[in-house]
């Protein structure tokens, strides 16, 4: 049986972005400012996550520690893989983090591959994260932003 996920849909998104351009620029800061934490909070639980792999630790920590969360994002962003963070080999994060997030059985030096899990793969330290995790933050980010539409007298989503 398939398990329920919470997440927004295409309308839903839709409103929440037209609502976020009826709103002032304090309300707007207050968004960022939920989004961040929650997005900060989120990159933690994937470094704790990522922490227990054993296969090409080094790389994954490099990886992990290299994020970044979005400070002007209102709908919070974690950004990982940049081009900047090169390995003495030439490679960069960019080009390696897919790798070690989903695994190859044909490139051994990443963990073996993780498998499917409906459309798409199973993933090793993120995507299990954001699946753990998404019901608890889309819980705590539509009820931020309804305070922040309430207080500002803006109907809710």
């Amino acid at each position: 049986m398939a398990e329920e996920v919470s997440a927004f849909d295409r309308t839903e998104l839709r409103q929440v972005y037209k609502a976020f351009t009826l709103l002032g620029d304090e309300a707007k800061a207050e968004a960022r400012q939920s989004s961040n934490n929650l997005a900060t909070y989120l990159q933690k639980e994937i470094g704790n996550t990522a922490a227990s792999r054993t296969k090409g630790q080094d790389a994954i920590n490099r990886i992990v520690s290299g994020s970044r969360v979005s400070k002007s994002s209102t709908t919070g962003e974690i950004r990982y893989g940049f081009a900047s963070q090169r390995f003495s080999g030439g490679a960069t994060t960019q080009q390696l983090w897919a790798g070690y997030e989903f695994g190859s059985n044909k490139f051994k030096q990443f963990p073996s591959y993780s498998g499917r899990m409906g459309r798409g793969s199973r993933g090793w330290f993120v995507y299990p994260t954001l699946r753990k995790e998404q019901r608890n933050i889309v819980g705590q980010w539509t009820a931020a932003f309804n305070k922040i539409l309430d207080k500002w007298g803006i109907s809710g989503i």
